[in-house]
């Protein structure tokens, strides 16, 4: 099954986090997870998927993921340089890249309908500086087709990070 492309791509990276199970239900539901993602993510014609499995991640899941969307996404065994946009559970990759693109990396936070980030705390400010929270498959699709309008939100509260962070 060959792709189509129509004019040019976002290219976007899937790079989920290491998942702590030990048994096959268990793994049945992290793979469900990326799924639910990367089927989102494909649906999208103006995205070129990547997916970058945690190092860790057991095979078993691997080939399901290859099985069930063959060459519609791309597999990486390590980080490709020309991305554009991370989307992520909590992976550290949505750092590198948002410090390296100097855009907003998308954390898939399915489970409330908000997230409150501690004060004063470094990393969670990091956290907050350089990413944009989704709470549904719905508001994935809804943030990369408005995008543009995230980046414009995040750019000063990046650079501001950005600029303190090497100071």
């Amino acid at each position: 099954m060959e792709k189509k492309t129509i004019g040019v791509k976002m290219k976007v990276l899937y790079a989920p986090s290491k998942r702590e199970y030990n048994d096959d239900l268990h793994g049945n539901v992290a793979c469900g997870f990326d799924v639910m993602v990367l089927e989102t993510l494909v649906g999208l014609e103006m995205l070129e998927v990547s997916y970058l499995p945690h190092i860790q991640t057991s095979l078993k899941i691997v080939e399901s993921i290859k099985d069930i969307f063959g060459d519609s996404i791309d597999y990486c065994k390590n980080a490709p340089k020309k991305i554009e946009v991370v989307v992520s559970d909590v992976s550290n990759m949505v750092f590198k890249y948002a410090f390296l693109t100097q855009k907003p990396s998308i954390l898939c936070l399915f489970g409330f309908n908000g997230i409150t980030y501690p004060t004063n705390d470094k990393y969670y400010s990091m956290l907050e500086s350089v990413t944009h929270n989704v709470y549904s498959l719905e508001e994935l699709k809804k943030a990369f087709l408005e995008y543009s309008v995230i980046q414009k939100a995040k750019i000063t509260k990046m650079q501001e990070f950005f600029r303190g962070a090497v100071i």
